[in-house]
């Protein structure tokens, strides 16, 4: 399997739970996943998470568990350190990240 199969499974599990507790509050695109190498050398996953929506209702306890629920998923893929995720809104994705990931900003 290839890191892109690998992360774009990640994303779509992501997917999965966050349709899964946010209904239609909010519209999740896109979901970016990245192997890193962190301070000791360890690879570990990082999502970028753009949404669209009122950012008062993305609950916090729920969002800073995430890295947790998906350690399991990650470790299955060979990723045995925990994931990161940065949740970024709609407006800021195209001010400041859009450039940097080119492929993803027609879907945003």
């Amino acid at each position: 399997m290839t890191i892109e199969m690998e992360t774009d499974k990640i994303a779509d599990i992501i997917r999965e739970m966050l349709t899964e507790r946010f209904h239609d509050e909010f519209v999740f695109s896109p979901i970016i996943v990245e192997p890193r190498i962190d301070h000791d050398g360890d690879e570990y996953l990082h999502t970028y998470i753009v949404f669209d929506g009122d950012q008062k209702r993305l609950d916090p306890t729920w969002t800073a568990g995430l890295s947790g629920r998906l350690w399991p998923y990650a470790e299955k893929l060979g990723f045995h350190s925990i994931p990161i995720q940065s949740f970024v809104e709609k407006s800021e994705w195209a001010e400041f990240f859009a450039s940097k990931y080119r492929e993803f900003s027609e879907s945003a």
